[in-house]
């Protein structure tokens, strides 16, 4: 949400600079902007690849999925019970099994 946000102020300032006079500093606030969001989304992928590693070394595929979709894909908790074809019960219980061996594995020495 934050990388978007920023990518509607670039727009915002690529808009402004059309009506300015003087673009020289705007052209400048936009490079600036570029970079930030270049850096946001940089850091995102990172996160997402450490993240994504860690998921994959839990115990059980099912975990693994339901993390997945729930943390990586953004879904929904009823769009993950169909996607799983599970009931909601299994599907929330499976999610805490993976929560608890998520951290347990965090507090653990690699």
């Amino acid at each position: 949400m934050r990388i978007n946000a920023k990518l509607e102020q670039l727009d915002s300032l690529k808009n402004l600079r059309l009506r300015a006079e003087s673009a020289d500093g705007t052209v400048t606030k936009i490079a600036a902007m570029q970079a930030d969001i270049n850096r946001d989304i940089d850091e995102l992928v990172d996160l997402k690849a450490e993240i994504t590693r860690r998921i994959r070394q839990l115990s059980k595929p099912e975990y693994q999925t339901v993390l997945e979709l729930r943390y990586l894909c953004f879904m929904t908790w009823e769009e993950i019970i169909d996607r799983m074809c599970y009931t909601g019960r299994h599907v929330f219980r499976l999610h805490k099994e993976a929560l608890e061996e998520f951290e347990s594995r965090r507090s653990r020495p690699p």
